[in-house]
């Protein structure tokens, strides 16, 4: 029996393909720091100016998002951009201290005219475009960057990007345009408090491409009500595995946990009924992502022709590494300094403390380092060591205040 692939894509004959793709995964600010730390490492190695396309999720999103709007003024030389750290990682660590969740929960409670998923975009304007509205229309060509949310009017899910926004069961709108943040808001619409986020389809043209029936029958275009991209796909793949010869996959999501209780109760029940179902999709797609590399590795090494004669299934090399990872015996630069590992740390919108930023940071570009090393070809050059040292993040008194308040919530 043949694997069921992960991702079904009803114009394969037609996409683009790519040299090299990036997916982020999602998880919060927790992914978001991790991504940075990953973003670094790729920097250094000369990766980063390779990519080709760039799918993100969630907290991924916010990472992919703010190094889609600072591309163009990247300085690149010798394939490094030297002012990577000036312009994205002093941005990322000050936008990490911003209080998001809580805050854009009550406002969009309190305002009847709001939600809190167009107080998140709003926030995303002022604290991480500094107040700017960047359209999608407006990003770079290359790499091509696509946000994915989960769109609970259909069950797919929803891509947005510079080229069309898109729904398998409702076509392509290839004039549409939305603000980055607004994007950002879609894909990292954590459900039920940040979620959902509602757009109007009727104002774009649509049109009957890239329909997928196996999802399900075509529908009008009429209001989307999105929700976090995680739902339907936390690792970002979907977009980017049949279009890409190889594919870096960052998977920031949170480990699933063993558990002692006896779930007594209806809603503890039902809620790790849901945690267990999420983590069988993930798990599936996981599983199908290592095979398909494994296959595409195996077909190199046979000499089998990378072209239209070579099985669809063995297409993609890649390189996968998750933040639930352990530092293997080459890898001595990583030093937690943190109660919490990384892995563990809450999935959440707000400052997680100044040694679990560094450490998220750090392990992000340490377990990337270890996983090209092994994995990638060619090899990659040497690292100039971890990014932050002890000490380096500095928080403000807004950024501890919501520490301590969401810590004694249990938010």
């Amino acid at each position: 029996m043949e694997p069921i692939p992960a991702v079904s894509s009803p114009d394969d004959d037609k996409v683009e393909r790519y040299d090299l793709g990036l997916c982020l995964s999602g998880g919060g600010y927790r992914a978001m720091l991790f991504h940075a730390g990953v973003l670094c490492r790729l920097n250094e190695a000369g990766l980063l100016q390779k990519i080709d396309m760039v799918s993100s999720v969630s907290g991924g999103s916010i990472a992919a998002g703010l190094l889609a709007v600072i591309w163009p003024r990247l300085t690149f030389a010798n394939g490094v951009a030297g002012n990577f750290r000036e312009l994205y990682l002093t941005k990322i660590l000050a936008f990490s201290q911003v209080f998001l969740d809580a805050p854009s929960i009550l406002k969009g409670l309190l305002n009847p005219f709001s939600s809190a998923a167009a107080e998140v975009a709003a926030c995303y304007e002022r604290h991480l475009f500094n107040g700017s509205r960047p359209m999608l229309k407006g990003l770079t060509g290359r790499p091509w960057f696509v946000f994915c949310s989960s769109n609970l009017s259909t069950g797919s899910l929803f891509r947005m990007s510079n080229r069309y926004i898109a729904d398998y069961r409702i076509g392509v709108a290839y004039h549409a345009d939305l603000p980055v943040a607004t994007a950002i808001a879609a894909s990292s619409a954590f459900p039920p408090f940040l979620s959902p986020l509602r757009l109007d389809l009727t104002q774009f043209e649509w049109q009957n491409d890239k329909l997928d029936a196996s999802v399900g029958p075509a529908v009008p275009a009429g209001r989307a009500v999105l929700t976090d991209g995680g739902v339907y796909d936390n690792h970002g793949i979907e977009p980017a595995l049949k279009r890409c010869r190889w594919l870096l996959v960052s998977d920031a999501g949170a480990p699933w946990r063993a558990s002692g209780s006896g779930y007594w109760n209806w809603f503890s029940q039902v809620n790790r009924v849901l945690d267990t179902t999420d983590n069988q999709v993930r798990s599936l797609r996981r599983r199908d992502l290592v095979a398909r590399f494994q296959a595409a590795k195996d077909a190199d090494a046979t000499g089998l022709p990378n072209d239209a004669s070579r099985p669809a299934y063995a297409a993609t090399r890649g390189v996968y590494w998750s933040i639930a990872s352990r530092p293997d015996a080459t890898e001595p630069t990583f030093v937690q300094s943190a109660a919490t590992a990384p892995a563990d740390i809450a999935t959440s919108l707000h400052f997680l403390g100044s040694e679990e930023t560094i450490d998220l940071v750090n392990w992000g570009y340490s377990a990337s380092d270890q996983a090209l090393r092994s994995w990638y070809e060619p090899a990659v050059p040497a690292g100039n060591g971890v990014p932050l040292a002890a000490g380096a993040v500095e928080p403000g008194r807004c950024a501890v205040v919501s520490k301590a308040i969401m810590s004694a919530f249990k938010i």
